[in-house]
């Protein structure tokens, strides 16, 4: 049967927890045979055997990971590799600096005369360097993003200094298995295999890279477990370190004073971390929950946004994406409708234009002013109609531009040939005349709602004013009237679709003038006081992706 790349990397990381387990057992017990594989030989430092058990774990559940087993491996590799970490950098700390960490002496004391030792308990430089190289791999192997590449070659640099201390081994050269005289210690042959066949494990892991299926471990229960790792580890690193140093001044008193202490500091951080916890997934499991509420059609409920975090910040935009979806299936509906019954009211609401046309001119009508006036509200009503219709076609209809220039005072005269301007109202169009580089048909539709909304606003007498110039790059068309303004807090909305404050409004007018010219790559402003729209259309459309 052969074994695939992902299982015999789980193997050798297998043997590398087991032979660390012997190593510890054989420091605690006090088995030279177990500490060293020569005799009179370099020992395997305990601090060397804790790492490489850890290390083993790490690339076990990192080939794992890599066939889909992701929930315990989130958990185990981070919470394994912190424990290397921290005893490889408290060594690599102390050797930079020359100090003694207290961590060479940690649990099991080595004698002040080991062989080929610079300092008791001290592994070598290069050990240190290997590990945190194991732990950097794992890290990469967990990344979504090309990182993942440095995996294999790290691998090789692992197993590369492994063989390079074996060789030294075997030809009796010290300095290949990086011995230094009172400088460096040297590594352990049992140590230089492990690190031989842990490299070989990281490249074979990394050939079984993609997940295939994965599972997953509550957000929860990962943050508690890593609170509770990156609290409690070093809690007892630093509770050993001080019974080592109690075991030099022995007193009942303080190591029960000691005892203490620590079952208490564990205690409280344990309750920390479940509270820290709980408060960090509790918004985060209720806006899952909240998710799978609206998933099911119930668009009431909202994420809660009260906190000023990150999670404050997600849930507000998770409710503005929720608003804009319930918008999209609102003009998506109202599209469907609009193209199938569009069509079909225009031409009713023509035939019942030409009946009221035919009757005004009627002999029996045309004396009776009563029935006139009726007629008049009548022609209105079938206008609101048909402007309603205009706005909601104008809005969902997608067709590309057909850019030609144009003169402004041409397309305004166009403009106005379809509006009715009520005789209380005074058009001013004072303006120097500008061309336009613009699709006239989909301007012309701007200028309408523009024009009608100044209209709607005047109540009794006013006047609308139509003002043009140019800068170096745009022309700017200003449509000014004396009505009674905009309310500053619905100024910013006025340009969102389905927003109106018309009793008759579709609220799609403005949001398809702001679309129009956005098209054109420009962009339509307004400001009260008297209210002005202000138009901007750049005078090129090179780069206009309609043209």
């Amino acid at each position: 049967m052969q074994l695939s790349s992902s299982k015999l990397s789980q193997i050798i990381a297998c043997v590398s927890i087991c032979i660390g387990l012997i190593v510890c057992i054989g420091w605690i017990l006090d088995i030279p045979s177990l500490k060293s594989i020569i005799p009179n030989e370099v020992t395997m430092k305990f601090s060397t055997s804790i790492s490489f058990i850890f290390s083993g774990v790490t690339i076990y559940f990192i080939s794992r990971y890599n066939e889909g087993k992701t929930g315990i491996a989130q958990i185990v590799v981070p919470i394994s590799s912190f424990i290397v970490f921290l005893f490889m950098a408290t060594l690599l700390t102390a050797y930079v600096f020359g100090i003694t960490s207290g961590i060479e002496q940690l649990f099991v004391r080595e004698n002040s005369d080991a062989v080929k030792t610079s300092h008791a308990g001290m592994p070598s430089f290069t050990t240190t360097v290997n590990f945190i190289l194991i732990i950097v791999a794992g890290m990469f192997a967990f990344s979504e993003s090309r990182l993942k590449k440095w995996v294999t070659p790290i691998g090789y640099i692992i197993s590369t200094i492994g063989i390079i201390a074996i060789m030294g081994y075997v030809v009796n050269q010290p300095s290949l298995y990086y011995y230094i005289d009172n400088v460096n210690s040297a590594m352990a042959i049992h140590t230089s295999i492990l690190f031989v066949i842990l490299g070989i494990a990281l490249i074979l892991s990394r050939n079984n890279i993609t997940v295939q299926h994965s599972e997953s471990v509550k957000i929860h229960t990962k943050i508690i477990s890593l609170f509770l790792a990156s609290s409690l580890i070093p809690i007892m690193f630093v509770v050993g370190l001080s019974f080592n140093i109690l075991e030099d001044f022995p007193a009942s008193e303080s190591v029960k004073s000691m005892i203490i202490i620590s079952i208490v500091t564990t205690i409280v951080v344990v309750l920390f971390s479940l509270l820290i916890s709980k408060s960090i997934s509790k918004p985060i499991i209720s806006l899952k929950d909240v998710a799978i509420q609206i998933s099911k059609g119930n668009f009431s409920l909202k994420a809660n946004e009260s906190d000023n975090d990150e999670i404050g910040e997600l849930s507000k935009t998770f409710n503005q994406m929720v608003n804009n979806v319930i918008k999209s299936e609102r003009l998506s509906t109202m599209g469907l409708l609009s193209s199938t019954l569009g069509h079909n009211i225009r031409n009713d609401l023509n035939v019942i234009n030409m009946a009221l046309e035919i009757l005004k001119y009627k002999d029996s009508i045309k004396s009776d002013e009563n029935t006139l006036s009726k007629i008049t509200v009548m022609e209105r009503s079938v206008l609101n109609i048909q402007n309603q219709i205009d706005d909601t076609l104008n809005f969902i209809r997608q067709t590309p531009l057909k850019l030609e220039k144009i003169s402004l005072l041409k397309l305004l005269e166009n403009t106005l040939k379809t509006i009715k301007i009520p005789e209380n109202i005074k058009m001013d169009l004072s303006l120097n005349d500008i061309s336009l580089y613009c699709d006239s048909s989909k301007l012309i539709v701007v200028l309408i709602n523009l024009i009608n909304n100044s209209i709607q606003a005047i109540e009794t007498e006013g006047k609308i004013s139509i003002k043009a110039r140019e800068d170096q790059d745009h022309s700017i068309i200003q449509i000014e009237d004396s009505g009674s303004g905009i309310p500053s807090e619905i100024i910013v909305k006025i340009f969102e679709p389905l927003f109106t404050t018309k009793i008759k409004g579709t609220g799609l007018g403005l949001a398809s003038c702001k679309h129009i010219v956005e098209e054109h790559n420009g962009s339509i402003t307004v400001q009260n006081n008297p209210t002005t729209f202000t138009i901007e259309l750049p005078k090129t459309q090179l780069h206009s992706k309609h043209n």
